[in-house]
């Protein structure tokens, strides 16, 4: 399967700064907003997005999220750009939740393409 819709990184917003002698070492709980370009060939894949989009929400809602881990309901998608402001100790997190749902996505598009 070749990836058709992809998230890439553009580029990583610090929303509050760091303060004192910790300058250098921001702090866990400081916001960064994580900016991922979308790239989809057509309007099957955008909706395709969103269905992923959805089913993911659906399991946050009914399963719930570990401790202090952002929802992906606060995201921000238009149909160009997701961003994400989140604590700077959950980027790692966040960013493996955003390649899942590039995943999904890919997925959710070949089996439409198939019916």
């Amino acid at each position: 399967m070749s990836a058709e819709i992809r998230l890439e990184a553009i580029a990583e917003e610090a929303i509050r700064q760091a303060e004192g002698s910790a300058a250098l070492q921001p702090s866990p709980d400081a916001l960064r907003t994580l900016r991922f370009a979308i790239s989809v060939p057509d309007p099957a894949s955008l909706e395709a997005l969103r269905h992923a989009r959805r089913s993911m929400l659906r399991e946050e809602w009914t399963l719930g999220r570990d401790a202090g881990e952002p929802s992906l309901e606060s995201a921000i998608f238009t149909a160009t750009v997701v961003a994400w402001t989140v604590p700077f100790s959950q980027r790692a997190r966040c960013r493996e939740r955003l390649k899942e749902l590039e995943t999904r996505a890919n997925r959710t598009l070949e089996q439409l393409r198939r019916s």
